[in-house]
């Protein structure tokens, strides 16, 4: 039988997370703050002279300023942080409920992959994470897709350090071989953060993974 790492993603396959009620209307902050990223799999090394803090449990306009800072603290290079920033002009609410903000990454052209970033606000607080990935046989979408999950739990808990961050992902079963695409992903629970990783499976084959980060209700 075939084993599968989820690291190593089997079929290229688009998420979108837009529908026909999304309505653009933009979501407005005083400053945008442009951010970098590393380019390989190693370990984020995080610049500790730039001031950033976790996102989560703040409002939308400081969650993205915050993850833009930790971009720019981790690269230097202008292709990953045009790929890996968040640009307030593209960030947009669901529906006129305004609970559900959304973002795409590497929309720009064709020939990025495009991941999604969901904020779900209740009160004017960023709640919980939903970030979606496509899949793909390509060696650098595995590396995007690490990367953005190290830069989500970073932005979830910024008292955590690499070793820790990494430990969550193991956790998590992001590293692990399994012979069934349905045994993969877990939940996992870190300093009063819940991390979950969930497949997305469409005839027995993985064609996506959904990402998240919350804090528990209740």
């Amino acid at each position: 039988m075939k084993k599968y790492s989820l690291l190593l993603f089997m079929t290229l396959f688009l998420i979108v997370c837009t529908n026909e009620e999304t309505t653009e209307e933009p979501l407005v902050i005083e400053e945008s703050v442009v951010s970098e990223t590393p380019e390989d799999s190693e370990p984020i090394k995080i610049n500790e002279d730039i001031l950033w803090t976790k996102g989560i449990g703040k409002s939308p306009e400081e969650f993205i300023s915050n993850w833009n800072k930790l971009i720019n603290s981790i690269s230097n290079d202008e292709e990953t942080i045009l790929f890996f920033s968040i640009n307030p002009d593209g960030v947009n609410w669901v529906s006129d409920a305004k609970q559900t903000l959304v973002y795409q990454f590497g929309k720009s052209t064709a020939k990025e992959n495009i991941f999604v970033l969901n904020l779900n606000v209740d009160n004017d607080t960023v709640r919980s994470l939903e970030f979606f990935a496509p899949t793909s046989n390509d060696d650098i979408t595995s590396q995007q897709t690490k990367l953005f999950f190290l830069m989500i739990i970073s932005i979830s808990d910024d008292a955590l350090d690499k070793d820790q961050r990494e430990s969550i992902l193991v956790d998590l079963g992001l590293y692990e071989e399994v012979v069934d695409p349905n045994e993969y992903g877990g939940v996992t629970m870190q300093n009063q953060i819940e991390y979950e990783i969930q497949p997305i499976i469409v005839n027995n084959q993985l064609i996506g993974i959904n990402f998240y980060s919350r804090i528990p209700f209740g």
